[in-house]
């Protein structure tokens, strides 16, 4: 998605890489799920599971605010660059579709440049991910076991 141009979403082709990364999410969520729990008593899995998700949606709030700022600043940084309005238009003009083009393709740079920066965080997330749970137990959590702490 870091590729895409301005036509991009024209395309019901577009549609493929984000329903592959909404089940990228879902197939990683599982096991850091069950690894907590086979890491933990069945008596407090209720909250271990609680506070997960809790620390789910606080990583997720400050990733969301850094990749933003960071597309925020190259944002900036491209529309320091364009011309004015009157240079593009013309004499008079302050809005053109030629204008308009330009600072779509400024705030593309931006959208641009947070899919780069989240494909970053994902890859170093994963690898952070096979370190920390390479001897994680996953096989021990039985489903009983997890009914039996409801």
């Amino acid at each position: 998605m870091s590729t895409w141009g301005l036509t991009s979403l024209a395309s019901p082709v577009a549609t493929v890489p984000l329903v592959l990364a909404g089940v990228g999410v879902g197939l990683a969520m599982a096991p850091v799920n069950a690894s907590l729990l086979s890491a933990t008593d069945p008596g407090v899995h209720g909250v271990s599971s609680a506070l997960l998700v809790v620390a789910r949606t606080v990583g997720k709030l400050v990733g969301i605010s850094a990749l933003t700022t960071i597309g925020l600043r190259q944002f900036y940084a491209e529309q320091s660059d364009l011309p004015a309005p009157m240079e593009v238009c013309g004499d008079g003009v302050s809005r053109c579709e030629e204008f308009t083009r330009i600072l779509q393709e400024a705030g593309l740079t931006q959208l641009q440049t947070i899919f780069l920066g989240a494909a970053v965080c994902c890859a170093v997330a994963g690898v952070v991910a096979l370190v920390v749970f390479r001897t994680a137990d996953t096989r021990s959590v039985r489903a009983s076991t997890m009914e039996a702490g409801f």
